[in-house]
């Protein structure tokens, strides 16, 4: 995959996929295989990254990268120093579609709005397919649970805690990633030394409470107890933190960037008194999540 500005782009004979692609989810995918379809009809396969105001992301664009490197789209075009939102649909089509990106065929999803005040649709594109000589690819929406799949479904699951239905609409888990940071160390004092993340700020944020995590670090896979949330036990910190307790490791991490995949959610945030509390309350939560694995119902 090769990673482009949108006002650099000069290869011709294109289909191309155009988006936000937040979350990379189901629907996405699927009109990614029809995009990759077509490079074996001989047309470069082209996404085009249209950039939003969104501040509440499923994944950033660090992480969505590392999504795109598996996916693998011969290119992937970054549009984020045009305002392409504020861009009549009519003329996104002619003048970004056609012109720059010399689309021969050109993949939507049949509910798609894009352009100016989201006017634009697949009977946008319908309209003015003869008259600038492109084909049109209408990609069906994706469902789960009777439903349609869309970034702000996930979202809304995301805050709810409901991460089995997020990952069944992803099509793999949730994740994070993060630098490790140094924190009060004040785990290492009962036996618990936790990993405590960055996370960007446009990133969404998900329900406080715990989660049951899988974490590869040295290509070997660690179960972890992720707190996500306020600390209300230890300090008064009054921003969100990302704490994990990895399983079986006592690797010095610091400085590292980890991915950590969300499986399930295993409870909400406790207030305890002391760090006793929390060592008993950890040793539950961490049979829980054996149990977890053992069973399968976790994603994956």
């Amino acid at each position: 995959m090769e990673v482009k500005k949108l006002e650099e782009f000069k290869v011709k004979n294109n289909c191309v996929l155009f988006g936000k692609f937040d979350g990379l989810h189901r629907g996405h995918r699927s009109a990614i295989d029809l995009l990759k379809q077509e490079e074996h009809e001989g047309l470069n396969s082209v996404m085009l990254y249209v950039e939003t105001d969104d501040i509440e992301r499923i994944y950033t664009k660090e992480e969505k990268q590392t999504i795109l490197e598996k996916i693998n789209p011969m290119y992937y075009v970054d549009a984020s120093r045009f305002n392409l939102k504020n861009m009549e649909a009519q003329q996104f089509i002619e003048e970004i579609l056609i012109d720059k990106l010399d689309a021969k065929k050109i993949i939507i999803g049949e509910s798609y709005r894009f352009g100016k005040d989201r006017k634009g649709s697949i009977d946008t594109l319908k309209k003015l397919s003869k008259k600038l000589g492109f084909e049109i690819i209408e990609c069906k929406t994706k469902t789960y649970d009777n439903k349609p799949i869309t970034s702000e479904r996930i979202k809304d699951e995301i805050r709810s805690g409901n991460i089995l239905d997020v990952n069944e609409m992803l099509g793999e888990p949730y994740f994070i990633i993060g630098e490790v940071l140094h924190g009060k160390a004040l785990g290492r004092t009962v036996g618990m030394p936790t990993a405590n993340l960055s996370i960007p700020k446009e990133k969404i944020e998900p329900k406080h409470g715990v989660y049951a995590t899988l974490t590869k670090i040295d290509n070997k896979t660690y179960k972890g107890l992720t707190n996500i949330g306020l600390r209300p036990s230890v300090d008064n910190y009054n921003y969100t933190t990302v704490e994990t307790f990895l399983l079986d490791f006592s690797k010095d991490i610091y400085g590292e960037k980890i991915k950590i995949e969300i499986h399930d959610y295993i409870r909400g945030v406790v207030k305890f008194n002391n760090l006793s509390e929390v060592k008993a309350q950890v040793e539950k939560d961490i049979e829980r999540i054996e149990n977890c694995f053992k069973r399968g119902i976790v994603y994956g």
